[in-house]
């Protein structure tokens, strides 16, 4: 078992591991452990029931498929359906989640549980619990939290970098739970871990770069400790959300490369193009309609954006402005 699941994650404490001491929760769940036979592992998980929902990912170097497969017991009325997350990446595993117990079973060589546990296994329990997950990294600022939202590869990891060299701390890697209270929504710390790509991590003075783990061996992408030694700072402490940023970097052409030009302007969205943005961007992607869960997630983010901000941040490409869109956002946030 990864050490990480003794710290609590996105509120949520993973019993009987998880060490409470100095943090804040609000939930518990189960979390059992047992090794997985890859002979069987391809064969299917759940009452011989294809998948109810597949997503698919192709490289020059590797091949990612995640299924989730529903069994609805209907003989026993009052039992809770459970769903099998199964993982076929470069670490193998299934998560069967019920309604206060996820089994890990997971093969012990390749990408560890904790990797896909931390975002899209945990993210379907958040979901089934009516807990808004969005990808996007979310970061402390004075007595607030702000998130980032952005596809891969365009740019969240790092603007976060850039900020997190001032009075920034990160609170989340590529996933935020939101936890509704009220009409306020707090966002409790990830695990104190964070994936990023080499080009990113120049940006971070951290003399050991060269020492860190790669995810896994067909990414450049690596592992790095959230810390001070690491020139990131970690809030490990609920915070109330006070703007989602949607990112919008656009590469510098002959338009936009004279002097006058904006390095960085910030809008607020209409919350009709705020809500469909979101659902662009959640975690679980198309398996909302397996779950039956788009139209609840639907009033959801339309609630939620009627009472936190969504703003769109469009950006010049290029490590030489981020100084200046970080000032931009400074102000914004102080606004």
């Amino acid at each position: 078992m990864n050490l990480l699941y003794k710290i609590p994650l996105h509120g949520i404490a993973c019993e009987p591991f998880c060490d409470l001491k100095n943090h804040k929760i609000k939930h518990n769940i189960n979390v059992n452990f047992s090794a997985l036979n890859l002979n069987t592992f391809n064969q299917q998980t759940v009452q011989d029931k294809a998948p109810d929902w597949i997503m698919e990912d192709k490289g020059e170097r590797y091949q990612s498929i995640v299924s989730l497969t529903i069994n609805q017991n209907k003989q026993e009325l009052l039992a809770s359906p459970q769903y099998v997350l199964k993982i076929d990446c470069q670490g193998k595993g299934l998560f069967t989640i019920s309604k206060n117990n996820i089994d890990v079973r997971w093969h012990d060589q390749g990408t560890d549980s904790a990797h896909y546990f931390q975002t899209i296994g945990l993210a379907l329990w958040l979901e089934l619990n009516n807990i808004l997950c969005i990808h996007a990294n979310a970061l402390a600022y004075k007595e607030h939290a702000f998130a980032f939202v952005a596809p891969s590869r365009t740019g969240k990891t790092t603007l976060t970098a850039e900020l997190c060299k001032s009075e920034f701390a990160v609170m989340t890697d590529d996933m935020m739970a939101l936890h509704q209270e009220n009409n306020d929504y707090m966002i409790y710390p990830s695990w104190p871990v964070a994936r990023m790509w080499p080009e990113t991590l120049e940006i971070i003075d951290n003399q050991n770069n060269n020492d860190l783990v790669k995810v896994h061996e067909s990414f450049a992408k690596k592992i790095i400790n959230l810390n001070k030694n690491s020139g990131f700072d970690f809030c490990n402490q609920p915070k109330k959300l006070k703007t989602i940023y949607i990112l919008n970097r656009i590469e510098e052409s002959v338009e936009n490369n004279d002097k006058n030009s904006n390095v960085c302007n910030i809008t607020t969205l209409p919350a009709a193009e705020a809500v469909i943005l979101l659902i662009q961007n959640s975690i679980l992607g198309s398996a909302y309609k397996a779950l039956l869960l788009e139209q609840k997630r639907f009033f959801k983010l339309t609630e939620l954006v009627g009472n936190v901000k969504v703003k769109k941040i469009t950006y010049l490409s290029g490590k030489q402005y981020l100084p200046n869109v970080k000032q931009v956002i400074i102000n914004d946030l102080e606004s």
